[in-house]
């Protein structure tokens, strides 16, 4: 699913954006001409294209902007509109719907604004797409949370990886490379099985570099910690959705796979990660989605090792209390309302019956949700058995946060882009189960939920276009 906007960030005079790569001539990624003038533009020629919101309507059509980066200006011409509201169609040469805080320009603007041109690839530019199938059955080990592959979806495929310096950034992902665990067969390196408590990774195709790392060792850092690994597999970018591949999607371009013996020595719990992260700003683009724990990889020289450190956001202190598998819901019974997830037929999803500790200003996801009658919050709201309209400002807290109903009719503060807005406790966001008749068919809540009326999320001020998933803090008023 990709999310959409109709509207980009106010404008001042000094507006945050995120820079991308375009090519706006004939055969570049841009596709056809420019919708401002219906031409091409060399890639010599400094042009942009906006965000819907941003390109508005086409009122900044062939107007000139300054691009600041780097220490450097560039005027350049809006000549096209990166569309947020539509993709992945013919139209849109099966691209995705645009960010709504894009500026998407010519290799003459990143020239101008003199960002070297392995900073300008950073986000490392896709080599292509696949389509995946969906693997035959027990084809695909979702051990570790890991990604099986779904019947008709695009997966974006890389070649490279980010330039490799002395701070780069990458994401630290969980594998079992012994024998039966989801990495599927020995380690490329050396044709061998690791056991889950050696300290070993596999990296993204362009980092593993043709096997110039193997065997290497790297230092993983993070926590405040630091582990030794040895580099015995890579993470293949390039292909996925085969046998050969234990039918998973391409590896993405930015990560760093670790046996559990690593994230032990880092001393991460074994809960997992919170994921839903805010958009990360940067002055160089910075295209991969960023989730986390991010960490950061060095140059690494054969025979030596060298730092690899994860900034690691928001461990989560609770455990998960187990899984349960999806079913699909029955014709008309799961309601996608407010983006709303519905369980997918044989899925893993995580439970929990506890939830972070709760302090004078806990940290939290903010979702939608509606609890009026045929909303997607399904029965009436368990703490009073009754519906609430969409203007009065109420919430359902996470199975651990709502402790069995302590919190009933309470009020909680809840924080966000500089406002405050007092809601009522009224239901549980069931993290125990889902998937069922009395959960509407949707998945267990997340362990660190506030499932917020249209209400709450109009006091706070936030835009309607970035809706869906918050993040915020909360206390007990």
């Amino acid at each position: 699913m990709y999310t959409t906007y109709k509207c980009s960030p106010p404008v001042t005079g000094n507006t945050k954006a995120v820079l991308t790569l375009n090519s706006f001539q004939a055969g570049g990624d841009g596709g056809r001409p420019s919708e401002c003038d219906n031409q091409y533009h060399s890639d010599d020629t400094p042009v942009v294209a906006f965000p819907t919101g941003w390109y508005s309507g086409g009122d900044r059509c062939l107007n000139y902007i300054t691009v600041s980066a780097n220490g450097r200006s560039v005027k350049a011409k809006v000549v096209d509109e990166c569309d947020s509201t539509m993709g992945c169609d013919d139209e849109h040469d099966y691209q995705p719907p645009c960010p709504n805080n894009i500026v998407d320009a010519s290799k003459a603007v990143w020239k101008a604004l003199g960002i070297p041109e392995d900073a300008r690839l950073q986000a490392c530019q896709p080599s292509g797409k696949i389509r995946g199938i969906k693997p035959p059955p027990g084809q695909c080990n979702p051990e570790n949370d890991s990604d099986c592959c779904k019947q008709g979806k695009m997966y974006t495929t890389y070649k490279c990886s980010p330039p490799v310096t002395g701070n780069t950034k990458a994401v630290l992902t969980l594998n079992s490379f012994q024998a039966g665990g989801d990495g599927g067969g020995p380690s490329e390196c050396d044709n061998q099985y690791h056991s889950d408590d050696t300290p070993v990774v596999a990296l993204s195709t362009g980092w593993y570099s043709g096997g110039d790392r193997c065997l290497n060792y790297i230092t993983v850092s993070a926590n405040g910690r630091n582990v030794k690994a040895k580099v015995v597999d890579e993470c293949d970018s390039t292909m996925g959705c085969d046998e050969e591949h234990d039918y998973q999607p391409p590896c993405p371009n930015n990560i760093v796979d670790a046996s559990k013996a690593v994230w032990k020595a880092l001393g991460i719990p074994e809960g997992p990660v919170q994921r839903r992260v805010p958009q990360v700003q940067s002055p160089l683009p910075v295209k991969p989605a960023l989730t986390t724990p991010r960490s950061k990889l060095d140059d690494l020289k054969e025979g030596t090792s060298k730092t690899v450190a994860v900034n690691h956001a928001r461990l989560q202190a609770c455990q998960p209390s187990g899984k349960i598998r999806g079913i699909k819901p029955p014709p008309g019974q799961c309601n996608p309302e407010n983006d709303s997830d519905c369980c997918k037929q044989g899925k893993m999803y995580t439970t929990y019956k506890c939830s972070p500790p709760v302090t004078g200003n806990t940290k939290a996801v903010l979702t939608l949700n509606s609890f009026q009658k045929g909303g997607d919050g399904g029965g009436p709201s368990e703490c009073d058995d009754q519906y609430h309209a969409d203007d009065t400002p109420v919430v359902a807290l996470s199975t651990g946060w709502y402790s069995a109903g302590d919190r009933c009719l309470n009020y909680i503060t809840v924080s966000a882009n500089g406002r405050s807005v007092k809601a009522k406790v009224v239901d549980e966001c069931d993290s125990t189960m889902g998937c069922d008749d009395e959960h509407d068919y949707q998945p267990p809540c997340p362990n660190n939920i506030v499932d917020a009326s249209k209400a709450v999320w109009e006091a706070l001020g936030i835009p309607e276009g970035n809706w869906g998933d918050y993040d915020i803090t909360w206390s007990d008023a």
